[in-house]
């Protein structure tokens, strides 16, 4: 029974050490506040000081949870760098486009987030699972205009522009 107890808790611990291992590392870029939830009007949690190292929690959009020393909290990602070979497997770099909740309101923008480099973009390669996913949130016109109605939205036109003009 001792030996079984002995077995577990030491795979108990074996599990926390790689876990830990495999988050990942980063630095703040600019001093602030780490925010107790993912959204720009939250309550502060604490502060974060320039190039102070983190371990990055969670993703969530364009915020990660962080664990800064002994304080816990959520940052943007474009206050994020991450330490060189940090990434886990699989984990996406806070690089290319995500959708985030702009605030208690609940509007979503969709926005870019920098931190993709030209090695990135030449080894891109297309998710064509998440594309698929992508044509699974398409709505008719007609749902859209719907939808746009209930909210009080005009509907406006805007014309594209010819190829190799701009707008000046």
């Amino acid at each position: 029974m001792r030996r079984c107890a002995a077995i577990l808790l030491a795979a108990v611990l074996l599990c926390r050490v790689t876990s830990a291992e495999a988050a990942e590392k980063g630095q703040i870029l600019r001093a602030g506040d780490l925010l107790a939830q993912p959204f720009i009007d939250a309550a502060k949690s604490g502060p974060v000081t320039a190039n102070q190292p983190v371990t990055i929690l969670e993703r969530r959009g364009a915020w990660a949870s962080v664990e800064a020393g002994s304080t816990k909290g959520w940052v943007r990602l474009l206050n994020l760098r991450l330490e060189a070979g940090a990434a886990r497997p699989g984990a996406t770099r806070p690089g290319g486009i995500a959708s985030l909740r702009t605030g208690s309101s609940g509007r979503t923008a969709t926005t870019g987030i920098k931190g993709m480099d030209e090695e990135d973009i030449r080894n891109a390669t297309p998710d064509y699972q998440e594309l698929e996913l992508l044509g699974t949130l398409a709505v008719t016109a007609d749902d859209a205009r719907a939808t746009a109605q209930k909210a009080a939205l005009k509907e406006n036109t805007v014309a594209y522009l010819d190829k190799g003009r701009s707008r000046k």
